[in-house]
């Protein structure tokens, strides 16, 4: 039994360890290009308001990129997940030739509005936009916005690069504000208490988004 439990820790165990390093440095890379962009149009924001564009980090698994009315999180799981075998992804050919490929880090963004964070609408939505999962072979494939998911390659062919990081962030930030709100039914809002007025009287209307294509299947 012992060394069953030895072999595991040597093998596994290892492996989600090296996996667990190989998604910090990943997101590590991800918050350097938001820092990049935030720059690079602070600088070229000639308008007499200056845009609000601001990063900052929440913990070392969590940063808030904001821009203008929307907001991305960036999060970093802190646990190595395994795709269960009867989905699509962990039925390719690529995860079957080595069982240990079908380990993953996890990286999800989520898109909120500014107006969620400054007044504290714990009852707001946030939207999943992306999900980046990555293996061993520094490889990875992206779930969330139809539009963005479809400009990335397979995860056998999708390595990780700084190129790849930029446009996919450059695409998270379009996606989140290109989708405006839509304004609640006129008869949701009609009648209301004065503890609902007390309490919320920033989030009246609760809008939401209305233009997410959302995708999480296999394009092959």
């Amino acid at each position: 039994m012992i060394i069953n439990i030895l072999s595991k820790l040597q093998t596994t165990s290892k492996l989600k360890y090296n996996l667990f390093d190989s998604s910090i440095s990943l997101f590590g890379q991800l918050e350097e290009v938001c820092i990049e962009i935030a720059r690079e149009l602070q600088e070229k924001d000639e308008g007499e308001k200056a845009i609000p564009i601001k990063i900052s980090k929440t913990n070392d698994y969590e940063f808030i990129f904001r821009i203008g009315g929307d907001v991305l999180i960036f999060i970093l799981q802190s646990n190595i997940v395994k795709l269960p075998e009867d989905t699509y992804m962990a039925k390719s050919k690529y995860l079957k030739s080595d069982p240990d490929l079908n380990y993953f880090g996890q990286i999800l963004i989520y898109n909120f509005l500014s107006d969620t964070i400054d007044f504290g609408r714990l009852d707001d939505p946030g939207y999943l936009i992306g999900r980046i999962l990555l293996n061993k072979e520094n490889k990875f494939f992206l779930e969330g916005d139809r539009k963005i998911v479809f400009n990335f390659p397979e995860l056998k062919d999708n390595l990780v690069s700084k190129e790849k990081m930029r446009s996919l962030v450059e695409q998270l930030i379009l996606s989140a504000l290109n989708n405006d709100l839509l304004a609640p039914a006129f008869h949701d809002l009609m009648v209301i208490n004065y503890h609902q007025k007390l309490e919320h009287t920033s989030s009246m209307g609760n809008p939401q988004k209305i233009g997410f294509d959302f995708f999480a299947k296999n394009r092959e």
